[in-house]
């Protein structure tokens, strides 16, 4: 075989590895849907229960790997500092965005986010945008649309930014990890999986800084702040504490490395895109945990299929036409 087959090969392993790894998050993210459910259920606070999550991940990350001698470096570099700060902007609009609509419909609105990674790599990196991205775009952007109109008049044009904002921070997170210099660099699973535990690790730093603040803005009788701050309380719940710990580490560190290590084969457009399937397989996996009595699951609103299949049309255009590569 010549080097030029080989070469190849090599790249199509590269990418398929790639598409697996953007599946399984896929499949992790859903996870993390039905265990948030569950958890609401035995009475934990949803930004506790982030909050340790995020903490046990990047623990479990490093005592795998340790910290290595250049830490310092990784944790202060300019994209470990906007994935942590887009991490936190994302879970501070998105928990506001389901006090205005249900989950799956916030899900479906950050749909949004694979429009905006592709205008961001065309505006910021000069990527080539084909025809059909466009017009996958366009349909991704469209199937979103009759969620907002849903609704209620006073409250869609908040819905609307929020739902914008909440695309825009995706899209940013993503991007920071696809283009931090460490991550690019890591060849091994090692690692990439060290590089992504010091990251993790400054994005917890940050939210549980960014709490801190909204439960001081809270007590200081800060309306909007209470939205977000978790009572003092939650922290000691036992429930919380066992299951952000154990199952939310282990599904945090797992959507966490997938990312890191899928992004820098396949791209953040196409990586986003196939985060279309996420309500889908959502509800499948919850469909299962309520079947075997872990969580109530309301009746799937059949009018919500139409906007996801015209989603998952759109994306598919976006995959069919590349990311320029």
């Amino acid at each position: 075989m010549s080097a030029e087959g080989s070469a190849a090969n090599a790249a199509s392993r590269h990418d398929l590895s790639g598409w697996m790894e953007a599946a399984a998050f896929v499949f992790a993210v859903s996870t993390l849907n039905v265990l948030y459910a569950y958890a609401v259920a035995k009475g934990a606070n949803v930004v506790v229960f982030v909050l340790y999550a995020l903490a046990g991940a990047s623990v479990a990350m490093l005592a795998i790997t340790g910290i290595g001698a250049d830490w310092r470096r990784i944790i202060l570099a300019r994209e470990s500092c906007i994935y942590g700060l887009s991490s936190v902007a994302l879970e501070a609009v998105y928990f506001l965005l389901v006090g205005l609509i249900s989950p799956a419909e916030a899900s479906l609105t950050a749909r949004l986010s694979v429009p905006a990674s592709l205008l961001i790599g065309w505006w910021m990196f000069k990527a080539r945008i084909t025809a059909r991205q466009v017009i996958g775009g366009l349909i991704v952007s469209a199937a979103v649309v009759p969620v907002l109109a849903w609704v209620p008049a006073d409250k869609r044009a908040t819905a609307i930014t929020l739902g914008l904002l909440c695309a825009l921070a995706v899209a940013i997170k993503t991007f920071s990890s696809e283009l931090h210099p460490f991550n690019r660099t890591a060849e091994t699973i090692w690692k990439k999986i060290r590089v992504t535990g010091l990251v993790v690790l400054a994005t917890s730093a940050l939210a549980f800084a960014a709490t801190g603040v909204a439960m001081i803005a809270s007590i200081s009788g800060i309306e909007a702040a209470r939205a977000i701050a978790p009572p003092a309380a939650a922290f000691l719940h036992v429930p919380t504490i066992l299951l952000g710990l154990i199952f939310g580490t282990a599904i945090l560190a797992a959507m966490s490395y997938l990312t890191f290590s899928s992004v820098v084969k396949i791209g953040t457009p196409n990586f986003l895109a196939t985060s279309a399937f996420a309500p889908l397989m959502a509800y499948a996996l919850q469909s299962l945990a309520a079947w075997a009595g872990l969580i109530s699951v309301p009746a799937f609103d059949m009018v919500m299929l139409v906007p996801i299949l015209a989603g998952i049309g759109g994306v598919l255009l976006i995959v069919r036409a590349g990311n320029g590569r």
